[in-house]
């Protein structure tokens, strides 16, 4: 089979594979260099239709926060423009401010309140559940339940209302979080793609592309990558099938862990890959770069043109993205995991911490680790977990779960489904009778791929 080159991450350059030409997501403000690949088509789209623009200095600056009124502005001109006003509808709203039309308009129709001083305070950032329900209620789209539900969840009905029909999984945000411009972006996009288009954000833009040769590169930064691949036997090209990306450790190369990991036997129904990290030369092997900075991997953009990549070649679930690692391999999963927590729906490690940033959103995890292991630090797992915790909002309470000869524990009351399972295991010896904690527990694929199913 001959080998497909598949370029990522370089703006305006396509790539070939097989029958036709798939195009890697461009780069619309060069600040979104390091932005999620939807993020950054949600962008051009919002720019392509003069919803969206950028700041003087050319820049777009995604991870902003972004307001009341410059929500307001790309929701209305998402549908049609407003027309002036001539009256100041809030005592804060100057009649003759940018945003005044908007602000105006959105009273009017009784999509905002005011505040009991009269005020609107349009400098105030917006959260999640705050701006689905502008988006929806300026939509004029219908809400069942919104009069039955109140108090602190008031806003699940029009966050059910997304998650049902497959435009956004609830999982992946937290509705009281700020809403940053370049997800504000995404979130528009999503909706009026969906209304406009009848475009379903969860499938990849692969479904019902006719079966492709299996790709075994791609290029990131310059530097070509490789990557093994596991097709389910099945596959059908209009279905959408959940993936996982699979890394390695520091001394196992991809081809080792496929083996002994055993997702490939456990998990059928998943697109399983494989990803080589850089090899030292000295038969060790990093995920990471010199320079990289602290809350950030480098190899992140690896998994952002390996998921593009395949989304554009097969009908990808993009709810169900999931991660798993061994040790070094560990590391890089739940730092993933961490750095695209809105996009990874779940991981399942051993052996491993993470880096500690503050994550781009809630996350499932299964974390195991032998108290015992000498290669890897079990207090600093412990200190991922804890993170997680915090991330996913979970009580301090634990219960036993399956698998519990790994003495696996749930975290009680986590944030809409993103379980929390640590696996304190005392497995010391390997499957060969040598004393290794640091090993991968016996037929802990099975629990993986059990875990990852339940993720729904």
């Amino acid at each position: 089979m001959p080998v497909r080159r598949i370029v990522a991450g370089l703006v305006g350059v396509a790539f070939a594979v097989q029958a036709g030409n798939v195009v890697a997501a461009t780069v619309p403000f060069p600040d979104m260099e390091k932005s999620w690949y939807r993020y950054r088509e949600a962008v051009e789209f919002l720019h392509s239709r003069e919803v969206i623009s950028g700041y003087p200095d050319g820049t777009f600056q995604p991870h902003q926060p972004i307001n009341r009124v410059e929500l307001l502005k790309i929701v209305f001109k998402g549908r049609s423009d407003v027309t002036p006003v001539q009256r100041r509808c809030f005592s804060d709203i100057n009649p003759d401010a940018w945003y005044a039309p908007y602000v105006c308009a959105a009273e009017r129709r009784g999509i905002v309140d005011g505040y009991p001083d009269g005020t609107y305070k349009p400098e105030r950032t917006v959260n999640f559940a705050e701006a689905i329900k502008i988006i929806l209620n300026a939509y004029e789209q219908d809400i069942a339940g919104v009069e039955e539900v109140g108090g602190e969840r008031w806003y699940a009905p029009y966050v059910n209302s997304l998650d049902e029909r497959d435009i956004f999984d609830q999982s992946g945000y937290l509705p009281w979080e700020d809403l940053t411009r370049e997800r504000a972006a995404d979130l528009l996009a999503r909706i009026l793609r969906y209304e406009e288009e009848r475009v379903i954000p969860r499938l990849s833009s692969g479904c019902g592309k006719a079966p492709l040769d299996v790709p075994s590169t791609v290029t990131v930064n310059g530097m070509e990558r490789q990557f093994l691949l596991t097709v389910p036997r099945n596959y059908v090209a209009h279905d959408p099938v959940p993936l996982i990306i699979a890394f390695h450790g520091r001394t196992n190369s991809n081809e080792q862990v496929r083996k002994y990991y055993g997702l490939d036997r456990e998990g059928t129904e998943f697109l399983i890959a494989y990803p080589a990290a850089l090899a030292n030369g000295n038969g060790s092997f990093s995920w990471s770069a010199p320079g990289d900075k602290n809350g950030w991997v480098g190899d992140v953009a690896f998994f952002d043109a390996l998921v593009e990549t395949l989304a554009g070649a097969y009908c990808v679930d993009m709810d169900r993205i999931f991660v798993v690692g061994h040790s070094l391999g560990a590391w890089m999963a739940n730092s993933v995991a961490c750095i695209r927590g809105d996009i990874v729906r779940a991981s399942g490690t051993v052996g491993g911490s993470s880096i500690f940033t503050k994550c781009a959103g809630p996350n499932a995890a299964l974390l195991a680790h032998n108290p015992k292991d000498n290669l890897a630090s079990f207090s600093e797992t412990a200190r991922t977990r804890d993170q997680l915790i915090k991330e996913n909002f979970c009580a301090p309470e634990s219960d036993p779960v399956e698998p519990v000869s790994l003495s696996c524990q749930s975290y009680r009351f986590c944030v809409d489904g993103n379980a929390l399972l640590w696996c304190p295991h005392t497995i010391d010896h390997d499957e060969r009778g040598v004393y290794y904690p640091h090993t991968w527990p016996p037929n802990f694929e099975d629990a993986i791929i059990q875990f990852f199913r339940s993720q729904d």
